[in-house]
């Protein structure tokens, strides 16, 4: 029962924040504007997805800027290092998404401006919008947080942002687009699924605080590693960096296992430089999409 009446406050309170505070804005002037976005509260590979689209255009001679919210520093930091070898990408924070890329589009430095999120930014407007699909579109309130674990319903969406909408599944026999662990290494380049990773170590745990834990679980189980214990944070964890230390050293004789996101969390923790152990492995990601859909993101944005 309070589950379902929190749901109803939640769904209240983001119609009167998206009527006082979210009304459509003006569409960019120069800049193509770019949302990727899902129903989901967290976990959808947007972020993954945003790197692919950005090294995409960007071999493609575009230049890119991808607006993160300051909320999200890790995933911005992930992104920062990223494209560290690349000039035509840029990585900016910011709480108002809507402000930055117009200051950006009055600048003429960048041929797309990419939002990471904003899919609930209404002000958004002339966007081509990208929704990662891992259900179908919510439609009843009982999908809504914190009943289930949606956003928004589709028909908050209708027109939303007066643009191009391209719905991408990710799951199910005929995914458009998959998310796969690439390889699980150490920082001195040890491969956990190497004869002296699993072998040596008791134990392989996974410790992260990420959006959906369990998905990249079974991603790692997929890749023949055999799990024994979970630790799993909120997103955004803070204090990730002082957590992770403490389980470090209390079990030296066990692998852990954390994503690109936690390591740049790391990066970015207070008591830098963070000492990185031997038994701790980095599981790095790779964005797999459909070739037909691949060439038709192309021709959306390149051409239209």
């Amino acid at each position: 029962m309070l589950r379902l009446v929190l749901a109803i406050c939640y769904r209240a309170l983001y119609r009167l924040h998206h009527a006082i505070c979210l009304r459509p804005g003006k569409p960019l002037r120069h800049s193509r504007l770019v949302v990727v976005g899902a129903y989901r509260t967290g976990g959808a590979g947007k972020t993954p997805f945003c790197t692919w689209l950005a090294e995409t255009l960007s071999a493609h001679e575009k230049h890119v800027a991808i607006l993160c919210h300051e909320y999200a520093y890790d995933e911005a930091a992930m992104l920062r290092e990223h494209f560290a070898g690349t000039p035509r990408v840029k990585i900016f924070t910011t709480r108002n998404r809507y402000r930055l890329a117009h200051e950006l589009d009055r600048s003429k430095e960048f041929d797309f401006i990419l939002c990471d999120d904003g899919f609930e930014d209404s002000r958004l407007v002339g966007a081509t919008t990208f929704v990662l699909l891992w259900e179908n579109a919510p439609t009843h309130l009982c999908e809504l947080w914190p009943l289930g674990n949606a956003k928004s319903l589709a028909k908050d969406h209708n027109g939303h942002h007066s643009g191009h909408t391209v719905e991408i599944r990710c799951n199910g026999t005929a995914p458009k687009i998959r998310f796969a662990i690439n390889n699980i290494t150490s920082r001195k380049g040890e491969d956990l699924r190497s004869v002296q990773g699993p072998a040596y170590y008791k134990q392989i745990n996974i410790f992260c605080g990420i959006g959906d834990p369990e998905r990249l679980c079974n991603d790692i189980r997929e890749q023949g590693v055999t799990i024994s214990g979970k630790t799993f944070l909120k997103d955004h964890d803070r204090l990730f960096s002082k957590k992770l230390q403490r389980v470090l050293q209390e079990n030296p004789q066990s692998a852990f296992v954390i994503t690109e996101k936690d390591a740049a969390r790391l990066e970015k923790a207070p008591e830098k430089p963070f000492p990185w152990p031997d038994n701790l492995y980095i599981a790095r990601q790779k964005t797999i999409v459909d070739k037909t859909l691949a060439h038709r993101i192309l021709y959306e944005l390149l051409n239209s």
